[in-house]
């Protein structure tokens, strides 16, 4: 028990101390240690996943490697929110790679998955990523749908940073749609919101 902890503990303050928009050589070999040392499958997947996050953009063969044995692990230990998390990583990865149909085809199991589970949080990002990979197709009304979905979760849940992410999402699609005046409705919406949570890259965007 005394080991769990540890890891536990260890896998907390890892996930916690560094924040990075590019790779972080301390942050990748404690996440490598960890998933060596671990007797503990869930803590395992999860830094597996964070993994990819880490190389998702620096070595796409890693990348992947690291979501193929999340998604054999959490499949095996039935590990529902790891492999949620796993399938969410691997829409972004066929994104990356401008694989839109795989893309769609894994946020929907994510969704699955996170429906089964009641993940209010991670229904509301699944339908948001969902809505955005159909915005990318041209399917701006399946997009809106999704998003508008997403939008009504966040809002029941007080996720105030999610709130302001969707209504820059739909009106991204608005925009796209030559729909002027509910682009800037939405666009007006995410930046009141962003400047109430002081989110200075979100207000500059905005």
């Amino acid at each position: 028990m005394k080991f769990i902890l540890q890891n536990i503990i260890l896998l907390f303050i890892v996930l916690n101390t560094w924040h990075c928009f590019s790779q972080d050589i301390q942050r990748i070999d404690s996440l490598e240690k960890i998933n060596s040392i671990t007797k503990v499958d869930t803590i395992k997947v999860n830094v597996l996943n964070e993994l990819f996050l880490e190389f998702e953009f620096e070595d796409t063969l890693k990348a992947e490697q690291y979501l193929n044995k999340a998604l054999e692990l959490s499949e095996k230990i039935g590990y529902k929110k790891g492999l949620a998390t796993t399938y969410n990583f691997l829409g972004y990865y066929a994104e990356d790679n401008g694989n839109l149909s795989e893309a769609l085809k894994n946020h929907i199991l994510s969704l699955k998955i996170r429906e089964e589970i009641n993940d209010k949080k991670g229904i509301a990002d699944s339908y948001s990523n969902i809505g955005n990979i159909y915005s990318e197709q041209g399917n701006y009304p399946e997009a809106l749908k999704n998003l508008f979905s997403s939008l009504k979760i966040r809002e029941n849940i007080g996720y105030k940073s999610g709130i302001a992410s969707s209504y820059g999402n739909i009106g991204n699609v608005y925009g796209k749609q030559g729909n002027n005046e509910e682009a800037l409705k939405n666009f007006l919406a995410c930046l009141k919101i962003e400047k109430e949570i002081g989110n200075k890259k979100g207000i500059a965007n905005s």
